[in-house]
C-alpha cells in the first residue's frame, strides 16, 4: 500500500514539473521554421541538403519546467549539411551556418544577437514562452568513423547516425583534417527509445487507436510518457534544486540519463521504477575511463569532467546518496504534517490543496502509558537484613 500510495504521489508531482504538450508543439515549430529557413532562396547552405533536427531532453520527453519563473528552456538542435571533412574546417562550417542564423534573427526581429558558444550557436527567444535554441553545425561522420563505432560493438543502424561536429577548442579547429569531433545525437535517441519501446508501446497503440496519430512511428517520445521518462523527470528536479546554489557541480543530464537508462528494468510502477533505477544506477560507473560511456560512442566518457577535478564526482555521489533517501523516505512521509515542507525543499513545488486532500494528514492516535500495579511496595529504607 506504502508504494501504491508514493506512486500516487510521483505521479501528482509529475503534473507540477511537466510541460504541456503546447511546449513541445512550440519548440517543433521553431526548429522547422529554422530549417525552412536553411532552404530558402538565397541561402548559402540550401544546395548543401541542410537539416535542422532535436537533439537532447525535447527529443527524449524528459523536459522539466525551470526551477525559477522567467528563466529559460533549454532547445537543442543539430544542423546537419552534406559536406566532407575533406572540402571543410570546422572554423569554416561554424561560420557558415552562422551566417545563415545571424540573416535568420534579423529577418525575424530578434531583440538579441545570436551568441557563439563553443560548439554551438545560441538564439534567445523573449516571447510567450521564452526559450533559447543551441544550434550544433554538423557534418555526416565519415566512413573510417562509422565503422570503427561498429567494431567497438555499436549496431550498425545506430552507428550510421554519428556526426562530426565543430569545437572551437580543438586543436585543430582551422585546418582541413580528418579528426574532427564526433557525436550521435539521433543514435543516442534510438538507444534510449530502445530501452523503453515495450512499456511504451500500451500507451502508443491507445493514441493511433484514439486517431490522435496516424500510425505507431508518428507519436513523438514526448507522448510515451513511460515510467523511465518520468523517473529521469523526478531525478534531473532533484538534481536542479539539490545544486541550486552550486550548479558547476550538478551531475550533468546526459550521465543521470545514460545510467537511469541502463537501469530501467521496464517497471510499470513510477516508485518501484524510480527506485529501482537510483539502486541500480552505480553499477553502470566504471572504475576506469570511459567512467560513463556513451552507449552509441564507447570511447566518449559523459563523465569526462571527473578526471579534471575530483570534486565532480565527489559531488555526483553526494547527488546519489541523498537522492536516494529522499525517495526511500517518501512512504513515509505520506499522511504526515512533513509531507507539504519535505516535497517543497526537496523539488522547489507546491503541492495544490486538491493533492493535499489525496494525501490528508493521519492523526497518529496517542499510546496510552501502561498502568504498573506494585503489590508489595519498595520500602525506601534497608531491608533489615
Amino acid at each position: 500500500m506504502g508504494n501504491e500510495r508514493a506512486t500516487q504521489l510521483l505521479e501528482a508531482l509529475i503534473e507540477l514539473l511537466d510541460i504541456p504538450p503546447s511546449y513541445y508543439k512550440k519548440a517543433e515549430e521553431r526548429y522547422l521554421s529554422l530549417g525552412d529557413w536553411f532552404h530558402r532562396e538565397g541561402s548559402k547552405v540550401a544546395k548543401l541538403s541542410p537539416h535542422v533536427h532535436l537533439q537532447g531532453s525535447f527529443l527524449y520527453g524528459t523536459v522539466t519546467r525551470p526551477l525559477f519563473k522567467g528563466e529559460e528552456f533549454d532547445l537543442d538542435l543539430v544542423a546537419l549539411v552534406q559536406l566532407a571533412k575533406a572540402g571543410v574546417t570546422q572554423k569554416v562550417l561554424k561560420a557558415l551556418i552562422g551566417d545563415e542564423i545571424k540573416a535568420y534573427a534579423e529577418a525575424h526581429s530578434f531583440k538579441e544577437n545570436p551568441e557563439e558558444k563553443k560548439r554551438c550557436w545560441r538564439l534567445n527567444y523573449a516571447d510567450d514562452v521564452s526559450f533559447h535554441m543551441d544550434i550544433l553545425p554538423a557534418i555526416p561522420e565519415d566512413l573510417r568513423v562509422i565503422e570503427e563505432l561498429v567494431a567497438s560493438g555499436v549496431t550498425a543502424e545506430l552507428a550510421a547516425t554519428a556526426i562530426a561536429i565543430t569545437d572551437l577548442r580543438h586543436r585543430e579547429y582551422g585546418v582541413i583534417t580528418s579528426n574532427w569531433p564526433s557525436s550521435n545525437p539521433k543514435g543516442f535517441a534510438g538507444w534510449f527509445e530502445g530501452r523503453m519501446r515495450q512499456s511504451a508501446m500500451p500507451r502508443i497503440r491507445m493514441l493511433v487507436e484514439g486517431r490522435e496519430y496516424a500510425s505507431v512511428e508518428d507519436v513523438p517520445p514526448y507522448e510515451w510518457k513511460t515510467t523511465l521518462q518520468r523517473s529521469i523527470q523526478i531525478l534531473k528536479r532533484h538534481r536542479d534544486v539539490m545544486f541550486k546554489d552550486a550548479d558547476e557541480w550538478a551531475p550533468i543530464s546526459m550521465i543521470i540519463t545514460t545510467l537511469a537508462a541502463h537501469a530501467y528494468g521496464g517497471q510499470d510502477d513510477l516508485y518501484e521504477a524510480l527506485t529501482a533505477i537510483v539502486d541500480g544506477m552505480p553499477k553502470y560507473v566504471r572504475d576506469r575511463k570511459p567512467r560513463v560511456p556513451n552507449p552509441v560512442n564507447p570511447a566518449e566518457d559523459f563523465a569526462d569532467r571527473w578526471a579534471t577535478d575530483p570534486r565532480y564526482e565527489e559531488h555526483f555521489w553526494l547527488w546519489h546518496t541523498q537522492v536516494k533517501a529522499d525517495i526511500d523516505s517518501l512512504p513515509n512521509l505520506i499522511g504526515t504534517e512533513r509531507l507539504e515542507r519535505e516535497i517543497r525543499k526537496r523539488l522547489l513545488v507546491n503541492l495544490t490543496p486538491d493533492h493535499m486532500r489525496m494525501f490528508p494528514v493521519v492523526a497518529v492516535p496517542a499510546i496510552a502509558k501502561p498502568t504498573i500495579q506494585i503489590s508489595t511496595p519498595a520500602k525506601p529504607w534497608g531491608s533489615g537484613r
